[in-house]
């Protein structure tokens, strides 16, 4: 109950992004990689079924090759290229390895993830999230119990897929501005619960809150989502509370599993940013700093599970 009060409590000062700080666990014979440096970041390629793919990996500041960290794949949103995602999102100064793959151009021309129907049929985003995992392992110290997905629009839809298609993988995903086409809800049905978290505007003209038909599918309202998320786990009643001006979130602490949880953050006038990527504090998207509060509720989630 701490951590539900906790993690209700406090004022919008709360989610200013704090200097990062390293607290890993010790994990024997995981040295790591000498070409990995302590906050820095460099890119990678794997082949996932005959195609180069490519992404970004950052060790936090503090890092240490001897201690276990945890791990975040981040997904931009479509037309995003991961270094600049890497930039706005602020996640490289968490206290963990952020990852961020880079998508593949589309027939349209975009970069996008296969959770929409617009994506490259090339693309197994799935496979290549596990091979970015599986790469990164051998190069840092991962703590396993602690990997985590965030993805921004396009990005959020593959962050709720790769959580279904890889079970056990993911302590808990975020989502922001998330596009929750129904290709991204395939394979979900059935599947373990997964604590999910996520952001979106009200005002939002690209991802409405209310849901619309796009590229010939059906977008549902976002409280439709967050609430299906909510039932599959079994949730019992939510708590409300505002945190921010314009800002209100709703948690359901109690799931089944326990330890489950699902969160959603409305930012009423909020639009389709990523919620404090700037400075221009009289927006409604920028009263609140998403990395800081994805951290907060990452934090809460230790169910010690190992992906493959």
């Amino acid at each position: 109950m701490l951590a539900v009060a906790g993690l209700l409590g406090g004022s919008a000062a709360q989610y200013v992004l704090a200097a990062p700080r390293v607290e890993a666990t010790p994990a024997a014979g995981c040295a790591g990689s000498a070409n990995l440096i302590a906050n820095s970041s460099v890119n990678r390629i794997v082949t996932v079924n005959g195609v180069e793919r490519h992404f970004r990996v950052h060790l936090p500041a503090g890092y240490n090759r001897g201690k276990a960290s945890p791990l975040i794949v981040a997904f931009h949103g479509r037309g995003e290229q991961a270094d600049a995602f890497e930039h706005y999102t602020q996640l490289s100064r968490l206290p963990a390895i952020a990852v961020y793959p880079e998508g593949l151009r589309s027939a349209e021309g975009p970069r996008s993830w296969q959770s929409a129907p617009y994506a490259n049929p090339r693309a197994d985003d799935v496979e290549f999230t596990r091979a970015v995992i599986r790469t990164v392992r051998s190069e840092a110290c991962v703590d396993n119990s602690r990997v985590f997905a965030v993805g921004r629009s396009n990005g959020g839809g593959l962050a709720n897929l790769v959580a279904c298609r890889l079970p056990g993988q993911f302590a808990a995903v975020a989502m922001v501005s998330g596009a929750f086409y129904p290709q991204s809800q395939a394979g979900c049905a059935g599947t373990r619960p997964v604590s999910r978290i996520e952001f979106h505007g009200t005002a939002d003209q690209i991802i409405p809150y209310g849901g619309m038909e796009k590229f010939g599918f059906a977008l549902p309202p976002i409280p439709a989502v967050v609430g299906g998320w909510a039932a599959g786990a079994g949730c019992q009643r939510p708590v409300e509370r505002k945190i921010a001006a314009d800002v209100t979130r709703i948690d359901w602490p109690a799931c089944q599993p326990l330890g489950v949880m699902v969160s959603h953050v409305r930012i009423d006038g909020g639009t389709h940013r990523w919620p404090g990527s700037s400075g221009a504090l009289w927006r409604p998207s920028n009263r609140i700093n998403a990395a800081a509060l994805i951290w907060q509720f990452f934090q809460l989630q230790r169910p010690g599970l190992i992906g493959s």
